[in-house]
């Protein structure tokens, strides 16, 4: 058979390992192996489930066991002889895996005793020439190893019994395979500029495009709603699709990440889909800039509109993915058109970019980094009040503020109290019924000229009863006692 190290290349390693050594999880379905993953990530990385072939994808984290940092990788089950067409590009993606490990742990079950099967798949996962290390998972006990002493059958290899759930002997594990770890090579990767988030309703072509951006088939597609279970995790550089330079590397270091698709909670169905919402709601969580991905052929749904909801109110930036783009041309839809709509049905959508995409042709891939890295910029962009204050005057100036309570709006000044995303807090006479759409040209207002492109901008209004001069900060009112003058006396009358 094809060595899986020849067929996945430097490629696959570079962005596999993220430069660090590589251990991989191996091993027939249900044998602990998401279970172990978790235990070395030090955290719930990877779903678990009693049910055999919950993991599908790839799983990375990077980790760290004494002195030695490394990439653990956790794999689907390795069952040979599978003639569903998941089942192959689950074994395909474990092999593929292995090709590129520095150690290999090949986990078994301890409860349900050697098999053919497991033999089998040994046999295989021999064959690449990586060091190789057996574990025979679910001996929670000492008095459980001598029942499981069938396993001393399968010979040649370090074979350790070990109970993931509850860490019994994982340290030993860990001991011999930092010691099979090759001498450090580089320095580890630095931490990513930017982390991304693929997120949408299943089968909108996320893990479609996540493959195309990292240049190989990273995250197993098929039509069926739900393939996508566990968040997978990419590096990517932004020089690569033309985004801006990021000194004193050629591009700045992304991390993209793929997530399961999110269902309206009604049609959550199932233990694994209701642990892969919750996994992707987490995730958005963990990223700065969300990649909205839709299907353009339907247009943006309600489903859509509540997923976006849930980045807004998460404060997070927004580029929104219009994928299946092919196929909306061909039925007649028109981009300008198809903006115009999407605004005026949700037009708290209007902040956020929109990337135009075909994940099947390739064609507007290109433009998803650009965006993003443009909105990840916004997103955490600090800027000088005396510009802030400007733009503040030249808004006024083009619109006169409202009467508010019988009394005229007076922005007095702004300042920016935070970022990620920007937060500018305006100090004025009155910070309560100010009109709705005098805040939306505000915002415009200070979105064009900052140039501020797919982040959110939080508008703070607080009222203060100082009169202040033209561009004067704000002086403190409390804290300080308030020096009256002496009051004056007439001069008596002779």
């Amino acid at each position: 058979m094809t060595n899986p190290r020849k067929a996945t290349g430097a490629e696959a390693r570079r962005i596999a390992a993220e430069g660090l050594p590589a251990v991989v999880l191996v091993g027939r379905a249900n044998a602990g192996k998401s279970t172990l993953f978790n235990r070395i990530a030090k955290g719930g990385r990877a779903i678990t489930s009693a049910i055999p072939g919950t993991t599908r994808d790839l799983n990375f984290a990077r980790t760290k066991y004494g002195d030695r940092e490394f990439v653990a990788i956790d794999s689907g089950g390795l069952e040979l002889g599978g003639h569903e067409r998941m089942t192959e590009r689950i074994v395909t993606e474990a092999l593929a895996a292995v090709g590129v490990a520095d150690v290999v742990v090949f986990m078994l079950d301890g409860r349900g005793g050697l098999s053919e099967a497991d033999s089998e798949a040994l046999a295989l996962v021999r064959e690449t020439g990586c060091p190789l290390i057996l574990a025979v998972n679910k001996i929670d006990s000492p008095g459980q190893e001598s029942q499981a002493s069938e396993f001393y059958a399968l010979g040649g290899d370090d074979l350790f019994f070990i109970s993931a759930a509850h860490g019994r002997g994982v340290d030993e594990l860990l001991d011999q395979v930092v010691a099979r770890l090759p001498e450090r090579e580089s320095a580890a990767a630095a931490a990513p500029d930017l982390r991304l988030a693929l997120i949408g309703r299943p089968n909108v072509g996320k893990s479609s495009l996540l493959n195309r951006l990292s240049g190989f088939e990273r995250a197993i597609v098929d039509d069926t709603p739900g393939t996508t279970r566990d968040p997978v995790d990419v590096r990517l550089s932004s020089a690569k699709w033309g985004g801006p330079p990021c000194p004193p590397s050629d591009g700045r270091e992304i991390l993209l990440i793929d997530t399961a698709g999110i269902r309206r909670p009604p049609k959550v169905e199932g233990e694994l889909e209701h642990h892969s919402v919750g996994r992707a709601i987490e995730t958005i969580r963990r990223a700065n800039v969300v990649l909205l991905v839709i299907d353009a052929s339907e247009g943006i749904t309600d489903q859509d509109a509540r997923l976006a909801r849930l980045v807004d109110t998460s404060d997070r930036a927004m580029v929104i993915v219009c994928n299946k783009w092919d196929v909306a041309a061909k039925s007649g839809r028109k981009v300008a058109t198809f903006v115009r709509d999407a605004h005026e049905r949700y037009p708290f959508l209007e902040y956020a970019s929109m990337v135009f995409t075909s994940a099947v042709t390739g064609d507007g891939v290109d433009g998803i980094i650009p965006a993003a890295t443009q909105a990840g910029d916004s997103w955490r962009a600090v800027f000088q009040t005396s510009r802030l204050n400007r733009t503040l005057a030249e808004a006024t100036a083009a619109m006169d503020p409202p009467q508010v309570d019988r009394r005229r709006l007076n922005l007095m000044y702004v300042t920016q109290v935070g970022n990620a995303p920007p937060r500018l807090r305006f100090f004025t006479n009155v910070e309560r019924g100010i009109p709705a759409h005098y805040v939306r040209f505000i915002e415009t207002r200070f979105r064009k000229s900052l140039g501020l492109v797919g982040t959110p901008l939080r508008l703070d209004f607080k009222r203060t009863g100082r009169s202040w001069v033209q561009g004067a900060p704000p002086r403190p009112t409390r804290g300080k006692p308030r020096n009256r003058p002496a009051p004056r006396t007439k001069p008596a009358r002779a």
